[in-house]
């Protein structure tokens, strides 16, 4: 576990006043989700059911595929990590830069691990699993879902884990659950965290073959998903409250910023499909950064540094309003006008 992931307002208390660290969207309007969980508090007095089967009925339900196709997680994390303990000692090819837990996980669980070097992939054994994370976390990027489909049915050996966390936040075609139910060499990873902007909840589900999530009962342990966790979960998934901003204009506001920060001499911003984009800074560490801007403005960003590839030159940053996207643009002018 790499602390920082999510974002870390925890380390700075109230002195966060507009937060571009995290990546998911900071102005949801929870009231409905709130009101309910209030009125059904008298839960935590019972133990949660070992295996949170009306829940996953009820997903399944949702996204028409079988419910023995579904099986909820403590977040998105604890797929990843049975994920790597059910296939312990495999091959893992994980695409960098990305998602740090899933080489953590599979580190933890002994797989021998690539970073996708074209010179390794033809001696590489053929027990191998393929992360994906679409949208990838840190940069944006978009794997297009017909090339995506096609790789998956071309190479029918290799398993393909999905992991489709921040799939609302792009307008982007990503592969639905559906189209992968004939697919059993595919994984798919969901979280509520993203789509329903709710990460203290820890709650998110987990889609594979009936073989695979049975063997993924076999190995983990009884009453990961607290009570409360599972009983937001079937609200949101009867109620499915709009949490979310139009996503055409959200997204359109992120281009706005991207340009504009790529307008500051010495940041080089990446393409992104998303809210979220990844910055590479040339005249200081984004550690620098974002100690000053948090000092002298309550902004805080996310350092990139922590990802595998990347170095103390690079931020990640998600789209807020406009008026706050705006005070970030002029912090970072002024602190480049100290140096």
């Amino acid at each position: 576990m790499i602390f920082g992931h999510g974002d870390d307002t925890y380390r700075y208390g109230d002195k966060v006043k507009i937060n571009f660290s995290s990546n998911i969207y900071q102005k949801a309007d929870l009231t409905g989700l709130e009101e309910y969980l209030s009125q059904h508090i008298d839960a935590i007095r019972h133990y949660p059911a070992p295996v949170a089967q009306e829940l996953e009925e009820m997903i399944a339900s949702k996204l028409e595929i079988p419910a023995n196709m579904v099986m909820v997680t403590s977040g998105a994390n604890e797929a990843i990590y049975l994920i790597a303990q059910l296939y312990r000692g495999w091959t893992s090819i994980i695409p960098q830069p990305t998602y740090h837990e899933y080489e953590d996980a599979c580190k933890m669980f002994g797989h021998l691990i690539s970073y996708e070097r074209t010179d390794e992939l033809d001696i590489l054994p053929q027990d191998r699993i393929y992360w994906l994370c679409n949208p990838d976390n840190p940069t944006g990027n978009v794997i297009l879902k017909p090339l995506l489909m096609r790789i998956i049915k071309q190479h029918p050996r290799y398993l393909y884990v999905l992991d489709q966390s921040y799939a609302d936040y792009t307008i982007q075609a990503v592969i639905r659950p559906k189209e992968i139910v004939d697919s059993y060499n595919a994984m798919m990873i969901r979280s509520f965290s993203k789509k329903y902007c709710v990460p203290g909840l820890r709650l998110g589900y987990f889609i594979a073959s009936p073989i695979i999530i049975e063997r993924m009962r076999q190995i983990r342990q009884p009453w990961t998903v607290n009570i409360l966790a599972i009983e937001a979960g079937k609200y949101l998934i009867e109620h499915d409250p709009k949490v979310l901003p139009d996503m055409q204009v959200y997204l359109a506001e992120a281009q706005r910023l991207k340009n504009e920060l790529q307008k500051i001499e010495g940041l080089m911003v990446m393409d992104t499909f998303t809210h979220y984009m990844l910055v590479n800074i040339d005249w200081t560490s984004s550690l620098e950064l974002k100690n000053w801007l948090i000092k002298h403005h309550g902004i805080l960003i996310r350092d990139a540094s922590n990802f595998h590839g990347l170095d103390d030159h690079c931020f990640r940053v998600a789209a807020q309003s406009p008026e706050e996207n705006d005070a970030l643009i002029t912090a970072i002018k002024e602190f480049k006008a100290t140096k």
